[in-house]
């Protein structure tokens, strides 16, 4: 079984390497890498991953954009059965 990864991180390095530390696991697929809140969004609705890392703080405020948009994601998909948000 493979796990699906969707990460989000505004630095650069930062994603890079926890990109390179998911590529490098077997049984994970990472699907995209992002650096802001829209791109997360976005990534999310085209990949559907069973994971989402997400920074706390990203572009455009810094305040909690990665909060907001993991409660969105949980809010969008419920209940889709193509999508099983617990």
């Amino acid at each position: 079984m493979t796990i699906r990864v969707v990460l989000a991180e505004d630095n650069f390095l930062l994603r890079a390497g926890t990109a390179a530390l998911l590529d490098a696991l077997d049984g994970v697929e990472l699907v995209a890498a992002t650096a802001d809140r829209d791109e997360l969004m976005a990534a999310v609705e085209e990949h559907r991953p069973d994971v989402v890392i997400t920074d706390i703080r990203m572009p455009p405020e810094h305040h909690i954009e990665g909060l907001t948009a993991a409660t969105e994601i949980r809010a969008r998909y419920r209940g889709d059965p193509a999508y099983p948000v617990r």
